[in-house]
């Protein structure tokens, strides 16, 4: 998965680089109006391109009507520019993911889980670019527990459609030290 790019990724070509465009603008000045040059610089997307792409998001009621050539004036209370957000942003949403998958695969919730590697950062352009799980196992980790962790690493990658990878610390220290500052905390939480 694409996690730089994420409406890109989902809605290739024009489609993917105008919504980027128009949920960057709703996040900026959701009520200012874009002029179609604005829109087809940030967009990278000549201006002919986003008349007939425009037209569907017209349709779709998340700008407001206006003819060819006009500036756009997004419909910033529509309900789908929520959805949009959260496409963009898919920090929290992996965190929440990788804790449930823990919560159900370990019997025993580790002492320490941390998250680093790229697609945690937001910076993932490609399949095989890493999650990685730094993982400080509980004093009463029963035989099995390395299997789970295993079975657990093996559910998020296909989850994600990236790479995920774990290493083992023996503490919390030694864990926070290989994480390092950019590490993103899942136990305890």
């Amino acid at each position: 998965m694409n996690f730089r790019t994420p409406l890109s990724a989902l809605f290739p070509g024009t489609s993917g680089r105008l919504l980027t465009a128009l949920v960057d603008h709703h996040t900026v000045d959701a009520d200012l109006p874009l002029t179609l040059n604005e829109l087809s610089k940030s967009a990278a997307v000549v201006p002919t391109q986003l008349e007939a792409a425009l037209f569907r998001l017209g349709l779709l009621g998340l700008i407001a009507p206006r003819r060819k050539g006009e500036a756009v004036q997004l419909v910033a209370s529509h309900i789908a520019w929520a959805a949009l957000h959260q496409l963009t942003d898919l920090r929290s949403r992996i965190v929440d993911t990788v804790r449930e998958r823990a919560q159900a695969h370990l019997r025993t919730a580790p002492d320490y889980l941390a998250l680093t590697g790229a697609v945690i950062e937001g910076t993932a352009a490609h399949p095989a670019d890493v999650l990685e799980l730094i993982v400080v196992p509980p004093a009463d980790a029963l035989d099995d527990w390395t299997d789970a962790v295993d079975a657990l690493v093996t559910e998020i990658s296909h989850d994600l459609g990236n790479v995920v990878v774990h290493r083992s610390a023996r503490d919390t220290q030694e864990a926070e030290a290989m994480g390092g500052a950019s590490a993103v905390r899942v136990f305890p939480s």
